[in-house]
């Protein structure tokens, strides 16, 4: 391979993981379709609530080979997969690739996989259940009667009639299941349903340690005790079922190979419109291969340059990075200086803080000088003057701040003020799917002549550092 520095060297690549969906996996470690690739329960024992042990490399290995030499010593009366077969191996005449390569136990290399294990199996069985067991019309009525929010799509007809969802969708879908089961299953299908949807949030998690392992083990170890309620309902017969097996696997597979964001599929799958289908319709059609390829080192060589101009100029912009915000000039008025104000502005600590998050407000406030009284009645805040005096107090020397009954005891200096009904800002994008970069919209708006429903969107603030919040850290 051709190194950074020009020079051609030998390198020696070893095997660490092997990311691919169900059926991929079971093809690369030579595993029997609907069985475990990771451990040895068979099909009709993935039900069972602990997993079965290790396959290993050399075993499977071992199998084949034992399978070649039955085959040919009974004179080609089976046929070396159906040999294999019988030991849960799918096996035949052909040499895995696997073989010889040092250090690799393939079992171990599969990887657990968010979008198509999670998402698209998990959790569309789970939409499957909840569906029969609500019915189709009253989901689809009580999915569309919730209020519109921030950061969560609006299903208006339903999700019933819903063809081909994408992962983001049903990402979509798993933040409002739980609130439209209410009243409808009882509270053990509720528990259940719950437990599926808190595993597949913690297994998410960008970072983990053994508490948030625990997490993890304590929601499926709650799943499992409560699936029975699927089972009584008649809705499943069995949970013989590999994705949910699979669930089994997660703890053990991060402790080895680290957290899933490195080997969720999704950004691969995003990779077939930046690699494939842009790439097609930049050609002309015809002898597309070669067009696709140029096409695609082209972006690559523009691409590296971007990164050392945006690295360079980080250099540049290094003396900024510390100062305050109120000592940082922001210039938007030349078009030339914005970048650089909003580098400045990027780099600049509040607080010790890193600004993470950019908020961007209408330049006209939608209800100027609106009283301290209208806005607690009118916004259903009782506890907002309280919170506005110990807010202002904090800005004091701690020997003018006076106790905090002599605070909320003070005057405000001002009877009112401008409010904003909405702001938009760009959140942390964690999972790698379509809402990265999309600005969220967060609303707070009373009732009024113009809108008769209010909406008072839901927000996370992050004031402590006691917890680790990757998402929210700085905002």
């Amino acid at each position: 391979m051709a190194s950074s520095d020009g020079a051609v060297r030998n390198v020696y690549p070893i095997l660490a993981v092997y990311v691919a969906d169900y059926p991929e996996q079971c093809l690369i470690t030579c595993t029997k379709y609907g069985t475990c690739p990771k451990c040895t329960r068979r099909a009709q024992e993935l039900q069972e609530s602990s997993p079965g042990l290790d396959r290993r490399q050399r075993l499977t290995g071992q199998i084949i080979q034992n399978a070649r030499s039955t085959h040919f010593s009974e004179g080609r009366k089976r046929s070396i997969h159906a040999i294999c077969m019988d030991s849960d191996v799918a096996g035949g005449a052909f040499e895995p690739f696997w073989v010889g390569l040092p250090l690799v136990d393939i079992h171990r290399c599969i990887t657990p996989d968010v979008l198509h294990q999670l998402y698209q199996g998990v959790f569309k069985h789970l939409i499957a259940w909840v569906l029969e067991l609500v019915g189709e019309e009253e989901l689809d009525r009580r999915v569309g009667s919730l209020p519109k929010v921030s950061g969560v799509r609006f299903f208006k007809n339903g999700i019933s009639g819903l063809s081909q969802v994408s992962g983001a969708e049903r990402k979509h879908i798993a933040r409002i299941l739980l609130s439209c089961l209410v009243g409808k299953i009882h509270s053990k299908g509720i528990i259940a349903c719950r437990s599926l949807l808190h595993f597949i949030q913690l297994a998410q998690y960008p970072s983990h340690d053994m508490e948030t392992l625990g997490y993890m083990q304590k929601e499926l170890a709650t799943w499992l005790e409560n699936r029975s309620y699927f089972i009584d309902e008649k809705i499943r017969d069995d949970f013989n079922i590999p994705k949910f097996h699979s669930l089994l696997h997660y703890m053990d597979s991060i402790c080895w190979l680290g957290t899933t964001d490195n080997y969720n599929t999704e950004m691969f799958e995003r990779l077939h419109i930046d690699y494939a289908k842009e790439g097609w319709r930049a050609s002309n059609k015809r002898d597309h291969f070669p067009q696709m390829i140029k096409w695609l080192s082209r972006r690559e060589k523009i691409t590296s340059y971007d990164f050392h101009r945006s690295w360079a100029h980080d250099l540049l912009s290094d003396e900024v990075a510390g100062e305050d915000v109120q000592d940082v000039e922001v210039t938007v008025d030349a078009e030339v200086s914005f970048p650089v104000a909003k580098k400045k502005m990027a780099g600049a600590k509040v607080d010790n803080k890193l600004i993470r998050g950019q908020i961007i407000l209408a330049k006209h406030p939608a209800e100027p000088r609106k009283s301290l009284m209208r806005i607690v009645i009118s916004h259903a805040a009782p506890g907002f003057l309280t919170q506005l005096k110990l807010f202002l107090a904090s800005f004091l020397p701690p020997s003018q701040r006076g106790s905090k009954p002599q605070i909320l005891q003070g005057t405000l200096p001002f009877t009112s003020l401008d409010v904003w009904h909405q702001y938009r800002f760009s959140p942390v994008n964690l999972f790698d799917d379509e809402s990265d970069g999309i600005r969220e919209v967060i609303k707070a708006v009373p009732i009024s002549k113009k809108t008769a429903i209010p909406r008072f969107d839901t927000v996370i603030v992050l004031n402590t550092d006691e917890a680790e919040a990757t998402a929210v850290q700085g905002m």
